[in-house]
This record gives C-alpha cells, sequence and structure tokens, in this order.
C-alpha cells in the first residue's frame, strides 16, 4: 500500500479537524475627528437581520461592527454583501445633531470623496497574528473633522 493511502486511512475522520478554518476580516469605522460621533447604519445587512445598527465611536478611536469578510479582496466582498440592500443609509451625529446622511449608489468615485459607500474611501489594513480566532485583517472607513463640518 502507498504511503499517502495509509496516512489517509490513518487521518481518515480527523480531516475536517485539521483543516485550516477561512480566514476573515472586521469591518471597522475610524473617528479620526476630534468629536465624539454616533454612526446610525439603517436597513443595515450586516446587522444580521436588516435591522439599524449604532456606533458610539470616541475621538481618536476605532469601532467594529462586528460584520466579517472573507480574506480575498475584502472591500468587493464586503459591497457584495451591502449592494442589494434597500432604502440603506449611514447617518452621522455629533451632540445629537444630524450632521451628515449618506445613501447608496455605491461606486468607486475616487479618494476626493470620503463617503462609506464609494469604495474608494475603504483602506485595507492587516492584523499581525495572532489576533482573534481566524481574523487576519480589518477593512476601514476613516471619519475626519471635515466630514462633520469641522
Amino acid at each position: 500500500m502507498p504511503i499517502g493511502y495509509s496516512l489517509l486511512i490513518l487521518v481518515g475522520c480527523g480531516v475536517t479537524e485539521i483543516d485550516p478554518s477561512e480566514t476573515q476580516s472586521v469591518v471597522r469605522f475610524l473617528n479620526n475627528s476630534d468629536s465624539d460621533i454616533n454612526i446610525v447604519l439603517t436597513n443595515w445587512p450586516l446587522s444580521g437581520n436588516g435591522n439599524t445598527v449604532s456606533l458610539n465611536i470616541s475621538a481618536k478611536q476605532e469601532m467594529e461592527n462586528n460584520a466579517f469578510v472573507f480574506e480575498n479582496n475584502l472591500v468587493d466582498q464586503y459591497f457584495s454583501i451591502i449592494e442589494d440592500a434597500e432604502n440603506m443609509k449611514i447617518e452621522l451625529f455629533v451632540s445629537n445633531q444630524l450632521v451628515r446622511e449618506w445613501t447608496p449608489p455605491i461606486g468607486n468615485f475616487g479618494n476626493e470623496m470620503n463617503n462609506p459607500f464609494n469604495k474608494d474611501s475603504w483602506k485595507v489594513e492587516s492584523l499581525p497574528p495572532p489576533f482573534k480566532n481566524d481574523i487576519v485583517g480589518k477593512i476601514v472607513f476613516t471619519l475626519t473633522d471635515e466630514d462633520i463640518g469641522n
């Protein structure tokens, strides 16, 4: 019997246990402004049930929305998940005042337009192992003082 077959017989049932699982990345919002903000994601497909998600983010802090995308082509995978949602919008609040609202369309609109529906506004960053579970990276949308009108 060739060696390959005997190894297969020895590990047969355990193959799925030793196979590496898929690697994932998180979706994060970075508040690079000098103000505390609240981001409200309405009809958000990544909420698990299409509900509203509210993220309170302190100045100069980053927060994830607990959404995961697989490792390859992160930004494209993220947008493939949200692109078919209806009535989706993202609102930005400072001191309980609405200062900005973003709605689709989704697309590549260049680096000059900072918009969470602009694929060019998202940056991909890897995370050094070990992070947690199989998370190896993150895609980040950065909000600035300019976005909130400061």
